[in-house]
């Protein structure tokens, strides 16, 4: 049963109901609900990318929880077997770098993989030659997004969806920030961690939207 999946993967990686509740934005009695099957979460891919499990075996229990690693810590291999759950995108060791790669600067030697479920590619309709991958390197959006938490972007995706998180270029700089349209062609910039980061206003012409983010996992 789902409910039994979603306690047995929480309980493997040592987060409490509290710990899962903080980093979906919900309450911990919605959590333990969830763990007694009275109800469903939502959203199923962001509770597994938490709980760095493949969202095919969260959902119907299918395939391999952990995929290829049974530390709960996100895969990061230079070499991997073959596996038709899972395809090889590219890790690169800082933002900078995934920034570069998408202005097609010479990378390459700097490029990892990293595995991403095959079935959550073909859904979102991605194609893994235009997905990067970095670990997240600041505060900004803490406590939901913590530092260290691998992001993948999609870089065919640049149109501002209100609401999505996604990874920009503003004054020479690259960051990851929830994106919203506001009137007069001026964008919104959020960041979850409002005590150290406040909300900008910026004119669309002084970003780059370099790609919208369609997945995290969180390293423990």
């Amino acid at each position: 049963m789902l409910s039994d999946r979603i306690k047995q993967a929480r309980q493997r990686i040592g987060l409490s109901q509290q710990q899962i509740a903080d980093k979906m934005g919900v309450s911990k009695t919605a959590v333990f609900k969830w763990e007694c099957g009275h109800y469903e979460p939502k959203n199923l891919d962001i509770l597994a990318n938490i709980l760095s499990v493949n969202l095919a075996w969260l959902r119907e229990g299918r395939g391999k929880p952990f995929p290829t690693h049974t530390t709960g810590v996100p895969a990061v291999i230079d070499i991997a077997p073959y596996n038709q759950d899972e395809t090889q995108v590219c890790l690169y060791p800082s933002i900078e770098m995934a920034g570069y790669a998408h202005s097609k600067q010479p990378y390459g030697q700097h490029c990892k993989k990293f595995s991403l479920s095959t079935e959550l590619l073909a859904r979102k309709k991605i194609s893994p030659e235009m997905v990067v991958c970095f670990p997240v390197r600041d505060n900004s959006m803490d406590p939901i997004i913590p530092h260290g938490t691998i992001f993948a972007v999609d870089l065919n995706r640049t149109n501002i969806i209100d609401g999505n998180l996604y990874l920009i270029k503003q004054n020479h700089q690259y960051r990851i920030r929830k994106l919203y349209s506001m009137p007069y062609d001026e964008v919104r910039l959020h960041a979850y961690n409002k005590e150290e980061y406040q909300d900008e206003y910026v004119s669309v012409k002084h970003i780059v939207i370099v790609g919208r983010i369609f997945y995290y996992a969180v390293g423990l």
